[in-house]
């Protein structure tokens, strides 16, 4: 009896992770398909486009949901240790080995992204292997990669602290206050060179490990259960930071604030998430056939995002440099790559559809 208790709520919430990771996915590769391809976007483009750039926020918040939902009741911390060092070393494997094959085959003349950083000295093998270089924007892997490092540690303290909850609550303000309220970003010293990343790297992990520490703790209190409380807290300290940008006359686009990441969009990326939560809650109890598709197709999105992402932006990369100056064709070969993906998954896809509730797949 303890045991069906306890594994009922597992699942539901390995449900509502596949589904933010699927629509972070999506939202994550249509910004790609949009930026690199140059289309013009009106006003209206541009405030749905607010949306879809808080998905990488999802994506590294679920990362740090998905280590206490996957690992809070592994008994052995070393065993968990080495499978998540083990993760994360292969992510930096594929990381160095695209981009030193890139940097040693690709014609970048015809790429002004990347002649940008030519111009200022950050596109060579020292600068790759130094986590500084623009070389392939997969920054975010290295950055994943330390977060399953220190994970083990998050873990340590949730299951020996007495108040895990408050603990892991105090990291992240305390976070906070070295990132936003001191200039220890700007030291010299080489540990805060790596993690501030001097502006070189888009993923700063200083910066990005509060949002994995936000998504650890929202699955400790149970972020489903607390999706209201989420949702006023997000959306009050939205309002404040949209007020202040105002009345500084900065932009009030949230976007705007992602590179480096910035209180606002972090507050922004919370509000959008706990919406989420309310949509996906109300559909959960809906029969209709294209609704249930449509969600068994954004769970197996979901449930293989991190790879999904890694690969997606790979066949863009390559499509941009065989066939540059049509770079339009990137809208067809990511389609043709999703398409196939989910035609050779079909079976999991029809397991999804017939008993989505039941069926989960941790992604980490």
């Amino acid at each position: 009896m303890d045991q069906k208790t306890h594994s009922a709520p597992l699942k539901k919430k390995n449900v509502y992770i596949s589904y933010l990771n699927g629509t972070a996915l999506i939202s994550i590769a249509l910004i790609h398909l949009i930026d690199w391809s140059n289309i013009s976007l009106s006003l209206s483009g541009r405030l749905l486009k607010e949306f879809l750039y808080t998905g990488i926020f999802t994506f590294v918040l679920t990362t740090g949901s998905l280590i206490v939902i996957a690992y809070e009741h592994n008994t052995s911390l070393r065993q968990t240790f080495d499978r998540l060092l083990y993760r994360g070393s292969k992510l930096l494997f594929l990381y160095y080995l695209y981009s030193i094959i890139k940097l040693a085959i690709f014609n970048f003349s015809t790429e002004p992204f990347y002649g940008q950083f030519i111009n200022i000295g950050k596109f060579t093998i020292p600068d790759i292997l130094a986590f500084r270089s623009f070389s392939v924007p997969l920054t975010v892997l290295i950055t994943y990669a330390f977060f399953l490092a220190l994970s083990p540690l998050f873990l340590y303290i949730h299951k020996r602290s007495k108040y895990p909850k408050t603990s892991i609550a105090l990291i992240i303000i305390t976070l906070f206050i070295l990132d936003y309220a001191t200039n220890i970003s700007s030291a010299s010293a080489p540990i805060i060179k790596f993690l501030y990343a001097n502006g070189y790297v888009l993923f700063p992990i200083a910066l990005w490990l509060i949002p994995f520490l936000i998504g650890f703790f929202m699955a400790q209190i149970g972020f489903e259960k607390r999706k209201k409380t989420i949702l006023i807290t997000s959306g009050i300290l939205t309002l404040i930071c949209g007020i202040s940008s105002y009345f500084q006359h900065r932009s009030l686009f949230p976007s705007d604030y992602r590179f480096p990441l910035a209180p606002y969009f972090i507050a922004f990326g919370s509000f959008i998430i706990s919406l989420q939560l309310y949509i996906f809650d109300y559909l959960e109890k809906k029969s209709d056939p294209w609704i249930k598709r449509s969600l068994a197709i954004i769970q197996l999105l979901g449930n293989n995002t991190l790879y999904l992402y890694l690969y997606h932006w790979i066949i863009i990369d390559c499509t941009i440099w065989i066939f540059s100056p049509r770079v339009g064709l990137i809208w067809l070969t990511t389609s043709i790559f999703f398409a196939l993906y989910i035609l050779l998954n079909k079976n999991k896809l029809a397991n999804y559809y017939s008993n989505r509730n039941n069926a989960i797949n941790n992604t980490i």
